[in-house]
This record gives structure tokens, sequence and C-alpha cells, in this order.
């Protein structure tokens, strides 16, 4: 099953090949389904949707690589990158900026994840001035937060 019908793949490959300026890694955080039910256990069911759709993602150009990791045996890298639960990922590209994903990008979120990975391409968004000059202003950490929902 593919998630991407053949003639979007298309229109995001070209997409890519006009606007992609170096490399991304989209670093995945899962969780393996288990051979064993446990009882109060509630197992991820979008983990395995989420690295099929990502790996079509990362298949439509050379310069997308997709890192999947199992959350429980990479805690510390996970801890890293501020991931505490599954599916989650990350888009590291130029720069010293990351996003963070949590949940599977379908829908809405999907055209989100492909401007994302632009963005993170290049290293730089297109923020205007202006909110680059209130930004470089902050004198803590913030934590910037979007939430996306279909209705």
């Amino acid at each position: 099953m593919t998630f991407i019908a053949d003639k979007d793949q298309q229109a995001i490959r070209q997409h890519f090949e006009a606007h992609l300026a170096g490399d991304v890694e989209i670093v995945l955080f899962t969780e393996r389904e288990s051979p064993i039910i446990v009882p109060r256990l509630q197992p991820c069911e979008t983990c395995k949707d989420t690295e099929a759709l990502l790996a079509e993602v990362a298949a439509l150009s050379d310069q997308l690589t997709l890192t999947v990791h199992d959350l429980q045996a990479a805690r510390d890298e996970a801890a890293a990158y501020g991931i505490d639960r599954v599916p989650a990922f990350v888009l590291k590209g130029a720069a010293r900026g990351q996003v963070r994903f949590f949940g599977i990008p379908s829908g809405y979120e999907f055209s989100a994840l492909i401007a994302d990975i632009i963005d993170a391409s290049k290293g730089a968004t297109e923020l205007s001035e202006a909110t680059r000059s209130f930004l470089g202003s902050l004198t803590e950490d913030i934590n910037i937060k979007v939430f996306t929902t279909p209705t």
C-alpha cells in the first residue's frame, strides 16, 4: 500500500528538485510491533504508517534520508531531541534549527511537512525582518508549539 498517489509523487519530486537547497535527514522515533499483548499497554497505532509515509517521502529525492530508531533502544538520542512519545520525528537540515513532529503527518499536516523539509534544507525561513528582529531580542529560550487539526 502506498500513501502518496503516483501523480502526487511526481509533483512532490519536481517541487523538491526546484526548491531543496541541501540535504535533510528525517530522524524517526517509533516503536516496533510486539508479538506479545501486554495488558494496559497501548501499542502505537500510527507508528508503522508514519514510517511507511516518511519512507515514501524520503524516496522522492536523493537529498533526503530517513533514519529510524526504536524509542526504547535510543532513549538518550530521543531525549536530546526532546522526544518522549511515538511516533515522532525531527527534520535536520542546514543551520542549527530543527523541526519536530509528533504523530503521523497526514491530512493538513502533510503540506506542512513538505514545506518544513524545504525550509530545513535551506536553513532559513521566510520570516519578516520585524519578526527576526523581535526573536533576536529575546533573552530567554522559548519553545514554540504549533498544533494542527483537520477541523
